[in-house]
């Protein structure tokens, strides 16, 4: 958590990074109102903002996006739900249901804090970004080091490039907090970025979109993701306890796990179903129609898929809030079995090894074994660069 200090009366920046990938979201609090805004929340962190907000006595104000997301199942409206903030969108978002929209030139308030609006498209055409108090909040348009990508339906490499000469017009020492640390650093500044990065640097307008021209990969399961960040769907919910008690009560729901057949056979909730999420489609009617369904998975995302997909075919579900890892918090029971190392933590152990494997090698043996050291290196380096890793949607 950073520290600003303005007028006598402090400004914090809290910020909340997402297991396994880059994704980072803030709680923006005004101590003098004990007010506070949410940026980027995802839905596997909404618990998380709301013991914060609890912990310090924090009233939520607003609560928005940068910009719509495709890699990651949104927070903003839950969490606006349970606290009753406001949910805040660009003009240009087609997101569904209240909000408040805003663009950019314009203000908001959060407690006795004002928040100047920029419109920053090029990752997205309604992508913004956020100024109070010397923190700039770039979602995906700027990181340390780098931008977000442009080749999603809507993107823009030559908007992106305005985006980032009307940055440059801000301070030097203005904090930037991107949408996602992919180099290790989730805070920098627009002084290190005029500096450092390659195309913040770039002025020439074709050079630059030439730079982000490359085709990436979709995220995994973003047509479904799309869906709900846009309102376009919505879950109930069903918590822990409560789904205990129902069990307790009278027949079971059918409980069905997305989660992967490793993570099943790790632990798993006694009765539970395993149709991976990937599989689902395919095993639809294996699925009973006469009995009430809870999906989970490991933090409630796959599920809330799940269940959307559920309700595409005409079949209700509820899933379980906040997934296996509440149902463990909760010391609800569990059947344990023989738990493995998730492929992306396998991955990054092999590649690791490999590094120093190949460093003592060239230090010890012959110095072309350096060059081992260096292709792993330069492979992880592309993956970090480009958002290229281990699709797990959680």
């Amino acid at each position: 958590m950073s520290t600003l200090t303005s007028s006598g009366v402090a400004l914090t920046v809290e910020t909340f990074r997402a297991q396994n990938d880059g994704c980072l979201a803030y709680l923006v609090v005004d101590e003098a109102s004990r007010t506070a805004l949410a940026i980027d929340p995802r839905l596997d962190q909404v618990d998380r903002l709301l013991q914060a907000l609890t912990a310090r006595d924090l009233r939520l104000a607003h609560a928005l996006d940068t910009h719509t997301h495709a890699d990651h199942l949104s927070g903003v409206r839950r969490l606006a739900q349970r606290t009753g903030g406001t949910v805040l969108a660009h003009a240009a978002s087609k997101l569904r249901g209240p909000a408040r929209r805003i663009r950019g030139g314009e203000t908001f308030d959060v407690g006795t804090r004002t928040i100047k609006v920029f419109d920053a498209p090029g990752h997205t055409p309604d992508s913004l970004a956020l100024l109070v108090d010397g923190h700039l909040f770039t979602g995906d348009a700027l990181f340390a080091g780098g931008a977000g990508r442009t080749d999603f339906m809507g993107g823009s490499a030559s908007a992106l490039y305005d985006t980032f000469r009307a940055f440059e017009t801000l301070p030097d020492d203005i904090v930037v907090h991107p949408g996602h640390d992919y180099v290790g650093r989730a805070v920098t500044t627009i002084g290190e970025e005029k500096a450092q990065n390659p195309l913040f640097r770039e002025h020439d307008r074709a050079a630059f979109v030439s730079r982000l021209s490359v085709t990436a990969p979709p995220p995994a399961h973003m047509a479904a993701i799309l869906r709900h960040n846009l309102g376009e769907t919505e879950v109930a919910t069903i918590a822990p306890r409560d789904l205990q008690a129902l069990r307790d009560q009278g027949p079971p729901p059918f409980l069905l796990d997305v989660r992967s057949p490793l993570e099943f056979e790790g632990e798993r909730i006694e009765g539970a179903r395993l149709i991976p999420l990937d599989q689902l489609d395919a095993q639809l009617d294996e699925i009973p129609g006469w009995v009430e369904v809870v999906v989970v998975c490991r933090t409630g995302v796959r599920a809330t898929i799940a269940a959307e997909a559920l309700a595409r075919a005409g079949r209700a579900a509820r899933v379980l809030e906040g997934g296996m890892n509440a149902w463990r918090q909760a010391r609800l029971p569990l059947r344990e079995g023989r738990k493995r190392l998730p492929v992306d933590r396998q991955v990054q152990l092999i590649a690791g090894l490999m590094v120093l494997t190949g460093v003592a090698l060239g230090v010890l043996a012959n110095p072309w074994f350096l060059a081992v050291a260096a292709f792993f290196g330069a492979g992880l380096t592309f993956a970090g660069a480009t958002h290229r890793r281990c699709e797990q949607s959680e």
